[in-house]
């Protein structure tokens, strides 16, 4: 179900709002239950009669809320280190693990965004698309915005 940060389920909070860093104009929301974590991207619709809230486009991707400081400890400590520094082996850039009974990656890509910065695809295999027929769900972040956006902040206050 995609929700909608305005009127969230009995349960669900908005535990920040910032703004994307990838592209201009878009939000990200974290969201998070007592069991979920919830990333949320609005973006200006160029559509008219397609909106999922009056002039946005929503993209959502899910997560167990435990996967927070899975996250913070697969960037942090694998992908941003080096092999010398206990990181993962050169040239292995992504981490694939269960984690509480969901299969995530976490993908270090080289371009995302409008200013093709340094960045991380997450990846949960678990979940179904909530808009598309895909049998996954995933969201781009930068580095930017892990640091100087503040989502490692919010990630380790989960």
């Amino acid at each position: 179900m995609l929700l909608h940060t305005d009127n969230l389920p009995s349960g669900y909070q908005v535990k920040a709002s910032m703004d994307y860093l990838l592209f201009d104009d878009e939000k990200l929301f974290i969201v998070a239950s007592d069991d979920e974590l919830v990333l949320i991207k609005k973006s200006p619709s160029p559509y008219e009669n397609r909106q999922d809230e009056p002039g946005l486009l929503l993209y959502q991707t899910e997560f167990p809320r435990v996967a927070a400081s899975w996250l913070i400890n697969t960037i942090e400590n694998r992908l941003w280190k080096s092999a010398t520094e206990g990181g993962e082996p050169s040239g292995k850039n992504s981490v694939t693990e269960v984690v509480a009974g969901e299969e995530l990656t976490v993908r270090r890509v080289m371009a995302v965004g409008d200013d093709r910065s340094k960045g991380f695809v997450f990846i949960n295999a678990s979940r179904d698309n909530v808009k598309f027929r895909e049998d996954f769900q995933e969201i781009q972040v930068s580095d930017r915005l892990l640091k100087e956006g503040g989502l490692l902040d919010v990630l380790r206050q989960l």
